[in-house]
This record gives C-alpha cells, structure tokens and sequence, in this order.
C-alpha cells in the first residue's frame, strides 16, 4: 500500500545545531538515506545529564545500514530500517564534527 499521491524527493533547508552539520550534510548525500533530527549533544557543557550528538534517520536497505555502521556508530530502532546515528568521535567530545 502505496502514498495516496505520488511524491518526489526535495532538498529544503532547516536550522541544524553547528556542531552536527557536517554528519548531516554527509548522511543526506547517501542515496536512501533520510535525515529527521539531530543534535549536536551536550557532552561537556556540563549539565546534570549530558548526552552524545546523533542524526535520527532512516535508510531504504540492509546494506546502506551495513554501510552505515563502517562510519558511525548506529543504534537501529523498530523494524532496523530508522534509528539514531552518533560520529565515532564523540564518546567524551562536546560535538559531532566527523571531519
């Protein structure tokens, strides 16, 4: 069962925090990738409840996911096909910056 309408892909633009850019830009280049959320995290701005920068998106296959986890640490949820994605660098670190 399909969409009532047909659709089309379109690149809009949305305020992202500064520090997770870069990983969203990166992940919305992926062909089947789709990018919902993000947030640069708050490791190291002190805080009772400090947490890692992620990407909240989803991915049309098994494979893009398989692709997926060779760069980030992904944390799949529900069906595998959407999750939470967090640069491999920010066990520890205040930002998302994957360069």
């Amino acid at each position: 069962m399909g969409l009532p309408h047909k659709t089309i892909k379109m690149m809009v633009w949305v305020d992202v925090d500064e520090g997770i850019s870069k990983m969203v830009r990166q992940l919305n280049q992926i062909r089947g990738v789709r990018t919902y959320s993000s947030c640069q995290g708050s490791i190291g701005e002190g805080g009772p409840h400090p947490y890692r920068a992620y990407v909240q998106c989803s991915w049309e296959t098994l494979d893009i996911l398989k692709a997926l986890k060779l760069a980030y640490d992904v944390r799949p949820q529900g069906s595998g096909y959407w999750g939470y994605v967090h640069p491999l660098n920010t066990v520890g670190q205040p930002d998302g910056d994957v360069s």
